[in-house]
């Protein structure tokens, strides 16, 4: 009985519960609904913007890999393109062009070269000669490792390396062997291959691109050749340069698959047109370049190739491992997907909180809708919803209303209007007279001019500066510029959101014609911008324009021209008529001027390398600006080339550059002061660097020197030339580091040396003094005498018989 009042009881408390929820729900239904509505709305409405950004982006990013890929591939074949061209050009010059008027030749005629590929036979003096002349080669381009000229009538090979040798005991088997077996067509023949060989006790192991010039043939075979040994790891460095991202590889394949140069040089010089089948691909498309996706050792990968028809037919391909290349858009989903949970539990907690306080003031304007908001006659009365939907529409419509009338006099529209016009946007005529009228721009002249002030050492002050800063900067020179040139020209002034302003000025057509009267107040301009705001800026004006329609290309012609403050300077004034001085010499690369500041580097010789650089500015003053900018470039790369790969390990990151830093940070200069700045920063270190790598290595070279000469110093012919020749330095460097070293002079040890074996046999033996003057490397007995006075104080007679000696008879 107990149990079961007691069960009966719990059966109604829950029925009275359930009814009390049941009440609940109803009384509060409209909050419910709003709740529901909120959170399902929010997590649709989250869902579907995650999917779609997702997807959007997942295809702008795949697209955006597929570009930059081709861009990369397309700057590296772009350097390469270049930096070849100029190499061939320059090895070129050395080649006796065969179908060409003699004058052509006449300059390598007259040379060492000619001699060295056709004399029948060499004195020692030509022989020696044409190793200077092939070491000279070889220093004056980082690319090239080495030279060799074959001449088959003389039966010699001569080598930038050492000195002649027979045809057949020369150490490059491999070179000899090629042009003995190969079929010879054209003016040239490249051959990429392995070199390989020991001499002197050296291994030398490197993989080569092999120039090859046929000069003569007999009987169809090859009895003068000029062989030029270019570095594929130099090729590969200018392909592919050390950076950071190791997801994109870059090589180079000949036609028929023939690997030129590779990352892993242990596939230089292999064939791997059987690879895969994207090489296949690749080989076979008519297509000059292009990209696709493929299936490479059994991951996906994107390929990206393009064929040159001026490079021997070689193909650049980029390989690009698409796991790393997503990686970071992999992430960049995950965290999209978290952050879309999140948000989903964040939107329910938001809707909670936000319908509770929503409700309760609705409830109460509810009552106050139906008397505060009155109906349209032609509607009738209305019910709360309705009363409260009409009072909201006009709320709505008011504000915008409010919006529209406060855009439409903001500043900015004017500003976008200017904008359009200088980027050449086309704007109708009734657009523009109803704008221009509510905007008051003051554009009716006949004629018009764009003035571009162009802020000095901008990447600076950027560093320095945050953004909000830099559009205060412009605007107070806006505001500068025109209260100076307002009372004389009528000027509109537009931000040019970067490193300049532009300014539109009104003209008439005398006023045109005569556009260099503005140059006082752009004058004015820069004097009061330098001493309100502590600035410099170049000033160029544009190509008047003879109407609105023209003002983009005064602009345009503005801006190009205010690149030329690298030539006159930052604070200078440009007019159009200026360009004319600009450009005006053909373009001719100063390789001499390149050839010396390389010796100078290599040489340690700052101020040497300094003046240098300021004969090559002014050389390379009258090219166009991005001629200019190309050799400034090509110099840099060469200088930095120039202490490649010598003893030491890698280069410091104040002397590594590539072709893109260096074109990014000489364009960033703003005039010839700053261009000088850059590269003596520059040719400082590598100075230092080359000081810091021969410091270490001159104790051996001289202890080299000083073995050699106690050897030879009873030979007539030693000199310091023939010392350097044993060393292949430049007499002046031995020299230099001799004194450096030893605290005296090469010359004045050889002579040490000498005197002093000529004491010894003055004293041991009864040799005549003339006899020992030959046995100690002296030419003349007389000069002996003269010199051992000089010496020692005293003649070899006066010497012998003061230390008990008795002079031989005559």
């Amino acid at each position: 009985m107990l149990f079961r009042k007691t069960t009966e009881k719990a059966v109604g408390d829950m029925v009275v519960r359930l009814s009390r929820m049941r009440a609940a729900i109803r009384r509060n239904g409209f909050l419910l609904k709003i709740l529901l509505s909120y959170i399902a709305t929010g997590s649709i409405l989250l869902g579907a913007l995650s999917y779609m950004m997702y997807h959007q982006y997942s295809r702008s990013f795949l697209g955006e890999i597929h570009k930059n890929a081709e861009q990369l591939l397309g700057q590296s074949y772009n350097v390469v393109e270049t930096y070849w061209a100029s190499t061939f050009g320059y090895l070129t010059q050395f080649h006796i062009f065969h179908n060409v008027p003699t004058s052509a030749n006449d300059q390598v005629n007259a040379g060492t070269i000619f001699s060295a590929l056709f004399a029948e036979a060499h004195e020692p003096v030509q022989m020696g000669d044409i190793s200077r002349k092939l070491s000279e080669i070889v220093a004056s381009n980082p690319i090239i490792e080495s030279v060799y000229v074959i001449n088959r009538k003389a039966d010699k090979v001569f080598s930038s390396m050492t000195v002649a040798q027979p045809v057949d005991e020369f150490f490059d088997r491999d070179i000899v062997d090629f042009v003995t077996t190969h079929s010879f067509q054209g003016e040239y023949t490249l051959y990429p291959r392995k070199v390989r060989f020991s001499y002197a006790q050296k291994s030398t192991d490197y993989n080569a691109i092999s120039v090859l010039f046929v000069e003569e043939t007999q009987n169809g075979k090859p009895v003068s050749v000029l062989v030029f040994n270019l570095k594929q790891s130099a090729l590969q460095q200018m392909v592919n340069p050390q950076t950071d991202n190791d997801a994109i590889r870059i090589f180079i394949v000949g036609k028929d698959g023939q690997v030129i140069s590779h990352p892993d040089m242990d596939r230089v010089n292999t064939n791997i047109a059987d690879d895969g089948d994207y090489i296949r691909t690749i080989l076979d498309s008519t297509s000059s370049g292009g990209s696709f996706a493929a299936n490479i050792d059994g991951s996906k990968t994107l390929v990206a190739y393009k064929k040159s028809t001026a490079l021997f037919g070689w193909t650049f391909v980029s390989v690009g491992d698409y796991n790393k290349l997503l990686w970071s858009f992999a992430k960049l989903g995950n965290i999209i997907f978290l952050l879309t949970g999140l948000f989903v539990v964040i939107s329910i907690g938001t809707a909670v909180w936000f319908t509770g306080n929503t409700v309760r003031p609705l409830r109460r304007l509810l009552r106050k809708v139906k008397t505060g908001a009155e109906a349209p006659a032609e509607r009738g009365p209305l019910n709360e919803y309705e009363a409260l939907d009409h009072l909201v529409d006009n709320l709505v419509s008011n504000v915008d209303e409010l919006k529209a009338s406060v855009r439409e006099g903001m500043p900015a529209v004017k500003s976008d209007l200017l904008k359009k016009m200088l980027h050449g946007a086309v704007i109708s005529q009734a657009e523009w007279l109803e704008k221009a009228d509510k905007h008051r721009i003051r554009l009716d002249a006949t004629h018009y001019a764009v003035c571009v002030l162009r802020i000095g050492s901008f990447k600076a002050l950027a560093d320095r500066r945050s953004a909000r800063d830099l559009a205060l900067i412009r605007f107070a020179i806006l505001n500068i510029a025109t209260e100076t040139l307002g009372p004389d020209y009528a000027v509109e002034a537009v931000d040019g959101e970067t490193d300049h302003v532009a300014l539109i000025v009104n003209l008439d057509e005398r006023r045109a014609e005569e556009i260099e009267d503005l140059k006082p107040g752009l004058a004015k301009t820069q004097s009061h911008i330098r001493n309100y705001l502590g600035l410099t800026v170049t000033v160029s004006v544009g190509v008047p324009a003879a109407g609105r329609q023209d003002i983009h290309q005064s602009y345009k012609s503005a801006l190009l021209l205010s690149e030329y403050r690298i030539v006159r300077g930052k604070d200078a004034i440009l007019f159009h008529d200026d360009a004319a001085s600009f450009g005006r010499e053909a373009y001719a690369y100063p390789f001499e001027l390149e050839k010396r500041l390389i010796e100078a580097l290599k040489a340690a010789e700052q101020e040497r390398a300094d003046e240098i650089v300021d004969e090559f500015l002014h050389r390379v003053g009258g090219f166009s600006y991005d001629e200019m900018l190309l050799s400034l470039t090509q110099l840099s790369l060469a200088a930095v080339g120039s202490v490649q790969g010598a003893a030491g390990g890698a280069e410091p990151d104040h002397v590594r550059l590539t072709f893109k830093s260096a074109m990014r940070e000489l364009g960033a200069c703003d005039d010839p002061a700053d261009v000088r700045s850059w590269f003596a920063k520059l040719t400082s270190a590598i100075v230092e660097l080359t000081r810091a790598r021969r410091d270490g290595k001159n104790k051996e070279l001289v202890q080299r020197m000083i073995d050699f000469v106690e050897r030879r110093f009873r030979d007539p012919n030693l000199t310091v030339e023939a010392v350097s020749e044993h060393v292949e330095l430049s007499p002046n460097y031995v020299r230099t580091i001799f004194k450096n070293n030893t605290d005296k002079s090469l010359s004045a040890y050889i002579g040490e040396l000498r005197f002093n074996e000529a004491k010894r046999l003055l004293l041991e033996t009864d040799e005549h003094a003339n006899k020992i003057a030959e046995l100690v490397g002296f030419g003349s007995g007389k000069y002996f005498y003269s010199a051992f006075k000089k010496a020692i104080g005293q003649t070899p007679d006066e010497f012998r018989r003061t230390r008990g000696r008795v002079p031989a008879a005559e």
